[in-house]
């Protein structure tokens, strides 16, 4: 059965594209370098973000299922909008943190509702069975979006050299978002209440719902297990970043050009390259999902494959082979690419419409709380050992414990009802 590409497709799809046009994402680690950050202070306001994300993460869920996804993710593109306007005005620590609170407080009211509202509209279409080919396209297009955003902040840093100003730049296509999601069929929206003695109730009936959920261990193990490299991603990603810039040293594409701009050009390149390959890799994780006998195994063996692959980035730095470090870093995107589609679908299974967006949502919580730690870990490391031996020492003891949350996961999740 194929996918229906009507309206709602392409709205869905576009919300995807304009998202990820955050055009600061490929200078976002050089950007706190060029302004003096250590390592280990940016280490603390990854972690600061996932904290913030996690504080708000179950309650934004909540609200999300009870006032409306809707609503909720257009309070989030307010709050990223302020976060980038105090990015480009802030110049110190603190104002960075401040910055990451309202960038934090977005990202908790957006991750799992727009699944959320997915997943509705293919229950409502009864297209169930497209879950992971339906969420692999849209997010496909969210990767195109980021391809194009890393060449324009390329052209824009190579001609401007100012890192900060992206910041200002990213909020016109978050304003195309806020404009698209104000179209989305109303049932998307999902339920809407009173703020009375009953939004009081229905608060207390979703906490016991996801508890009922939640005392599935089965279902609880499955979260930890594909939360735990999505942390990973999100807390090493921009790392890279170093990889590029070291390459580029040594490789001065023409001498009449700055090192900024040589470095500015290879970023781009890179980017682009990287969120293309990541479209591709989206639009086919249900080819990588048929040739597995079971979701949980082909989303354990890519996490290990991408585990091992940073092992193998962070030797290779160590050695300054920074082509091959930049290989095996690059694939860890593309491997997320391919299971993150999976394992939406695999969590999907376990919970029930009504409380799809709440128990998306803790699984984003759990993603946050590993990105955190991960963050804070990797920063200390980096800054006492350098980027390529702590790489490999954060990939290796997630390998550790991917295969322990693994061993003790016996059997394929049931559907919680």
């Amino acid at each position: 059965m194929e996918v229906i590409k009507n309206k709602q497709y392409y709205k869905f799809c576009f919300y995807g594209f304009f998202k990820n046009i955050r055009l600061f994402d490929p200078f976002l680690l050089m950007f706190f370098i060029d302004r003096g950050v250590s390592f280990t202070e940016i280490g603390v306001l990854y972690a600061f973000r996932e904290v913030t994300i996690n504080f708000f993460e179950i309650i934004s869920g909540l609200i999300a299922d009870v006032f409306g996804r809707r609503n909720a993710l257009i309070g989030a593109f307010i709050a990223y909008i302020i976060s980038f306007i105090l990015f480009y005005l802030m110049g110190n620590f603190a104002g960075y943190l401040l910055a990451f609170f309202f960038y934090g407080l977005a990202d908790s009211f957006r991750t799992g509702t727009h699944k959320a509202m997915i997943l509705t509209y293919l229950k409502n279409e009864h297209l169930q069975t497209l879950k992971t080919q339906y969420y692999g396209r849209t997010r496909s297009w969210s990767q195109r979006g980021a391809a194009l955003s890393s060449l324009i902040a390329a052209i824009m840093v190579f001609f401007t050299g100012d890192y900060a100003l992206m910041f200002v730049l990213t909020i016109i296509p978050y304003l195309f978002d806020l404009i698209l999601l104000s179209t989305y069929p109303a049932y998307l929206n999902g339920e809407s209440i009173k703020l009375s003695n009953s939004f009081w109730i229905d608060i207390k009936e979703r906490f016991g719902d996801l508890f009922k959920a939640f005392k599935n261990k089965t279902a609880l193990k499955t979260i930890l297990l594909t939360s735990n490299f999505t942390g990973y991603y999100k807390a090493t990603k921009d790392y890279i970043q170093i990889i590029v810039t070291s390459m580029a040293m040594g490789l001065v594409i023409h001498q009449n050009i700055t090192d900024e701009q040589n470095i500015a050009i290879y970023m781009g390149l890179t980017y682009f390259i990287l969120f293309t390959l990541s479209s591709i890799a989206a639009r086919n994780a249900y080819r990588i999902e048929k040739a597995f006998n079971s979701l949980g195994k082909g989303i354990f063996g890519l996490q290990t494959i991408a585990y091992l692959l940073g092992v193998l980035s962070g030797l290779f730095f160590i050695m300054e082979f920074f082509m091959l470090a930049l290989i095996c870093f690059a694939s860890i995107y593309l491997i997320q690419n391919f299971r993150r589609p999976m394992a939406v679908s695999y969590v999907s299974n376990q919970f029930n419409d009504n409380v799809m967006a709440s128990a998306l949502s803790v699984e984003s919580q759990s993603e946050t709380m590993f990105a955190g730690i991960i963050a804070f870990v990797l920063g200390l490391f980096v800054d006492a050992l350098g980027l390529g031996l702590g790489f490999a020492i954060v990939s290796l003891l997630l390998i550790v414990l991917s295969i322990g949350l693994k061993a003790l996961q016996t059997k394929e999740p049931r559907a919680f009802n």
